[in-house]
């Protein structure tokens, strides 16, 4: 008995593996309930002892029964028959699974064998055991997500008033696919039809005959390579269609089929809907494929370096965001592989790295050189300014600091004030991997190697990195100062009079100067716009949210600005610079005037910033400017900057 060989005899699993045994056994899908509970009663008291999990069928087993035989019925695993309480009997859709599952092993070794079908099943059979649905539906649901324990049994609808075709869930989809297949296959073998259907494909398709006649031989010789070219090749989409169509179109004109037409029809209809399902899961991975590719390439445009969140803000040529373009497990897949794939003794083409705040940024490679270089640039004068501003205030009051008159000591405040302004500059500096890029890109000889960064292994100083010299520096702020600091004895005996008390020194000494103007700028901020906030206020409260969006960490928007201008304006004079710069701020200025009138701080998004740029970009004045992409940013920074500072 199998009965007694389940730990869980109260369970609805066990119970339905004794109904499927006992049916098997009668060879019947159709169980007297009473006949049924007598064997349990009879096996329960035999075996009791042994096993005392059998204790709660003891007596009469009818009331514990049905509560384990409630969530079979409801899913349709077994169907009570009561319409006779006297004869009320228990159908096991079970044996039904079994049975055409043999079906389905018969007709892989043998395309004759037609397809089990409705007709096959009992008249009594119940209506509730079948999941009855179109053959668009639900071939295109097995295909797309079968799961291995499906115990349900299908009747696939299918067209032409065609029997339904029967089939358990517990046969893999892709079984009945290669039957449907070498159907066809068998019927295209014989003479009268591989000739015909041939020749009609030629027709239909002038100056492909060729790929034609590969498609059909292919198809005829194996079905089985013939799928798998369908799901990669876009020709084999329309030919498959064109024959399915062809095939169809003779047998409407058949009044009576055989069994061996239906056999075929049936085939045709599995295999057509299973080219739809191909072509469209194909049009996916091409959507996917290139949505993964601008994702590479707005990686490789400015600012280079990209967060998570802001990879999943990028968006197509139309403004599209590509996220729902592709999944988000193929995105992982991609970052993976490009920051772990790589040429033996060579760094993979992503690298990664993270600021002091955690932030963790993605960059390519061929990318971080350059970008250091630009970020180095454009700290040089907002250090250089800084310091000097400082200096001067300090040797004003007849003081003096270490870095003024110590190398070491002026790169230690160099590498502070790095990592104090620009972060992202600073991680990239102290990366484990750019002393390796360093000897990578020197062999590879490629532009823009560490040549201007490293000095042998050793990163240069944060002077040379910076171009910034201390003496340099000390003698602007000399000149700043009045000119009877020149005279020594004179300065000397000033200084006895105007020097600080040792406190309030120590507090000029550790000033720091802030650039970007913004020591009060708490301060200096309104306490409440109130519940009525004004058109104004709005729009200035969504430019500041833009901008902590869009301007690198570290960094500020007038920096990004100045970084940018110099990217995309290239003149060589200074008079041709300045004026380049100002035309171009005057368009924006002219045409963010216009956009004002309309807009308010609730549609002033960083979507409609990037429709304003780039319908502003497009104009011919515009055009002219060869460094598109940067100027595009550059235009994006200027309006939110514009509105800010309303």
């Amino acid at each position: 008995m199998q009965y007694g060989s389940h730990k869980r005899h109260g369970s609805s699993v066990a119970l339905l593996r004794e109904l499927r045994f006992y049916a098997s056994k009668q060879k019947s899908p159709f169980i007297l309930y009473s006949a049924f509970v007598d064997y349990v009663k009879r096996y329960t008291a035999k075996n009791v002892e042994e096993q005392p999990d059998l204790v709660p069928y003891l007596g009469d087993p009818s009331a514990q029964l049905e509560k384990a035989f409630a969530p079979l019925i409801q899913s349709k695993q077994i169907v009570v028959i009561d319409t006779n309480p006297a004869k009320k009997v228990i159908f096991v859709t079970g044996y039904f699974n079994a049975i055409f599952a043999e079906r389905y092993k018969e007709i892989k070794s043998n395309a004759t064998v037609p397809f089990p079908t409705i007709q096959d099943m009992p008249k009594q059979t119940p209506n509730e055991v079948l999941i009855k649905s179109e053959y668009t539906e639900i071939i295109f649901d097995l295909l797309k997500n079968q799961k291995p324990d499906d115990k349900n049994l299908y009747a696939i609808i299918v067209p032409m008033n065609l029997p339904s075709i029967i089939f358990p869930g517990n046969v893999p989809v892709s079984i009945l696919v290669n039957a449907s297949l070498e159907k066809m296959q068998h019927m295209l073998e014989k003479d009268e039809y591989h000739d015909y259907y041939l020749k009609k494909l030629r027709i239909s398709n002038p100056g492909k005959e060729i790929s034609v006649k590969n498609f059909f031989s292919q198809f005829v010789k194996s079905p089985e390579e013939a799928l798998q070219s369908l799901k990669n090749s876009a020709d084999c989409f329309y030919f498959w269609g064109q024959l399915c169509y062809f095939i169809k179109q003779d047998y409407e004109k058949v009044k009576d089929f055989t069994q061996e037409d239906v056999n075929v029809l049936q085939a045709v209809a599995i295999s057509e809907i299973v080219t739809s399902f191909y072509k469209n899961e194909s049009a996916k991975n091409m959507q996917q494929e290139n949505a993964l590719k601008s994702v590479q390439s707005h990686m490789k445009q400015p600012p280079y370096f990209f967060t998570m969140d802001g990879i999943l803000k990028f968006t197509d040529a139309k403004g599209v965001p590509l996220q729902g373009q592709y999944k988000d497990e193929a995105l992982k897949e991609f970052l993976q592989k490009e920051t772990t794939d790589a040429m033996a003794n060579e760094l993979p083409n992503l690298l990664v790295f993270k600021t002091a705040s955690g932030a963790r940024y993605f960059i390519y490679k061929e990318k971080v050189f350059p970008l250091i270089v630009r970020m180095c640039n454009e700290l040089h004068d907002t250090i250089n300014d800084a310091l000097t501003q400082e200096w001067y205030e300090v040797l004003k009051n007849y003081d003096k600091k270490k870095e003024m008159i110590d190398d070491k000591a002026f790169n230690e405040r160099l590498e502070h004030e790095v990592e104090k302004l620009n972060p992202v500059l600073y991680s990239l500096l102290n990366a484990t991997f750019l002393s390796v890029l360093n000897i990578e890109m020197a062999r590879a000889n490629k532009v823009g190697n560490s040549a201007n960064l490293f000095l042998g292994d050793d990163l240069l100083p944060y002077s040379n990195l910076l171009m910034l010299n201390r003496q340099t520096i000390l003698a602007n702020a000399k000149i700043l100062l009045p000119f009877w600091y020149t005279i020594p004895l004179f300065s000397w005996l000033m200084s006895l009079f105007a020097k600080k008390p040792e406190k309030k020194k120590k507090q000029t000494a550790h000033a720091v100067y802030n650039p970007d103007g913004a020591d009060d700028l708490e301060e200096r901020k309104s306490a409440s716009h109130g519940k009525n906030e004004s058109r104004k206020d709005g729009l200035i409260h969504a430019a500041k949210k833009l901008e902590e969006n869009i301007v690198p960490e570290g960094s500020t928007i007038e920096r990004e600005l100045n970084s940018y201008k110099k990217q995309w304006n290239r003149m060589l004079t200074k008079q041709a610079y300045l004026n380049l710069t100002e035309d171009v701020n005057s368009l924006i200025r002219d045409y963010m005037r216009k956009v004002l009138r309309t807009i308010s701080g609730k549609s002033f998004t960083m979507d409609r910033i990037q429709d304003l740029a780039e319908t502003l970009c497009k104009t011919p004045n515009m055009q002219k400017i060869t460094d598109q992409d940067s100027l595009y940013v550059y235009v994006q920074l200027y309006m939110i900057f514009l509105v800010k500072n309303m």
